[in-house]
């Protein structure tokens, strides 16, 4: 959820939940690093003014223990990617084009990760993501978010 998500003048689209796809592996003695891909995507607007939007995200954490069992660690790590956003412009005659710009994402990750089980992980954080280029002269600004992550491990 966007951080815009709180502010008073929010709107319902600011509010709106995604869900996302994460693929990822820990390592270190004691699982102290992890690497991650993450795919997502989000849309808004009606048939003929849709903007669409998708991000593929690489990040590295670093994890340290804050309990004696483990049970809570802090994270903290870089997160570079690419996102594109696709846009319907009117042709008229009722018809419309997608446009098409691709951008390169850079940004950080924090939050807490609690460990539930040997297979299944919950965790809240914060990132924030700055994206580069612009659309029509509108410079692309950051993206602050809140996020929940329900991991299962195998």
């Amino acid at each position: 959820m966007s951080t815009d998500a709180f502010k008073s003048n929010a709107t319902s689209k600011d509010r709106r939940l995604e869900v996302g796809t994460r693929i990822g592996k820990y390592f270190g003695d004691l699982d102290q690093g992890r690497t991650y891909m993450t795919l997502r995507s989000a849309s808004t607007g009606k048939q003929g003014q849709r903007l669409e939007g998708a991000a593929f995200l690489f990040s590295a954490d670093y994890l340290t223990s804050v309990t004696d069992t483990g049970a809570v660690e802090w994270f903290v790590g870089p997160t570079l990617g690419g996102s594109r956003l696709s846009e319907d412009v009117p042709l008229g005659g009722g018809k419309s084009a997608k446009v098409y710009d691709s951008h390169f994402v850079f940004g950080g990750q924090t939050g807490f990760k609690f460990n539930y089980s040997r297979y299944f992980e919950f965790e809240g954080g914060y990132q924030y993501l700055r994206y580069t280029g612009d659309r029509n002269g509108i410079k692309l600004d950051a993206d602050q978010r809140l996020q929940l992550v329900a991991s299962f491990k195998f």
